[in-house]
């Protein structure tokens, strides 16, 4: 992974076989993100788990071949417990496309993402009763 920071601004560029997360957890260490937007990634990924919320409880999927990153985005917390949530689109070998909440993928040729760091906006997970999911609290 490299990266650089420029006017709250972090843009990464990731390696194939690199973890994602792994990569989005170092650069939350290395730029002092506390809050942030994740607004952008392209490239590919591989060895993908996304989620899709029904009934209380998410149904995982699994795709282990390299798939197009059309979409991605998501926010990062780090008051209390550090979260990255983040949803992405993805188009396989067909050109047809699978979507949801990310769990885990490793980078696949490469990956450029765009984060957006805050200064005095605090985002913060708090488990909501009524929905069973820890929720974005925003300070």
């Amino acid at each position: 992974m490299h990266g650089k920071e420029e006017n709250g601004f972090v843009v990464l560029k990731l390696n194939d076989g690199e973890d994602l997360f792994g990569c989005l957890k170092r650069a939350i260490g290395e730029f002092g993100i506390k809050s942030g937007i994740i607004v952008s990634g392209i490239g590919m990924l591989r060895d993908i788990e996304i989620g899709y919320f029904q009934d209380g409880a998410y149904e995982w999927k699994t795709y282990e071949k390299p798939h197009e990153l059309i979409a991605f985005h998501g926010s990062i917390s780090t008051a209390g417990e550090e979260v990255i949530h983040i949803h992405c689109g993805l188009a396989g070998p067909e050109h047809q496309l699978i979507g949801g909440h990310l769990n885990s993928a490793k980078v696949c040729v490469l990956n450029e993402i765009l984060i957006r760091k805050f200064e005095t906006i605090t985002f913060e997970r708090v488990l909501s009763e009524s929905s069973g999911l820890k929720e974005l609290r925003i300070s």
